[in-house]
């Protein structure tokens, strides 16, 4: 998914110039996730994730981030910096997408069926 994601020329593959992006993009989400990761348990919580995504610039509700957690771990809720990172790469690309679509930049956009299982597949842009 996040070869998909930096393979700009769509070639399947990655270059050296893609790779250093890729590279940047999950040193940022792991310095990230480690300044929030106060007590260095490897987890972070609600609180500490919402803020994350605020400093990336999503806006998302409690709601959001309490599914975002239940669908990584249901049991405590918290997020490693694996799952962190799966997110952060999902967020990306589904908001890339999305406001490719979004023209007017009004948060919303008209999407067919086919065209949103596209999106959620990873199949198209």
């Amino acid at each position: 998914m996040m070869i998909d994601m930096y393979d700009k020329d769509k070639t399947g593959t990655i270059d050296i110039s893609e790779f250093q992006q890729l590279f940047g993009s999950m040193n940022q989400w792991k310095a990230l996730f480690e300044s929030y990761d106060k007590d260095r348990s490897g987890r972070i919580e609600q609180a500490e994730l919402n803020a994350a995504f605020q400093q990336m610039g999503y806006r998302f509700t409690p709601t959001f981030v309490q599914n975002i957690l239940a669908k990584y771990d249901p049991r405590t809720r918290r997020l490693t910096l694996d799952n962190f990172i799966v997110a952060c790469v999902q967020i990306q690309r589904l908001t890339t997408s999305f406001r490719n679509r979004d023209r007017e930049m009004r948060g919303q956009a008209t999407l067919a069926y086919e065209d949103f299982v596209g999106l959620a597949l990873g199949a198209h842009n």
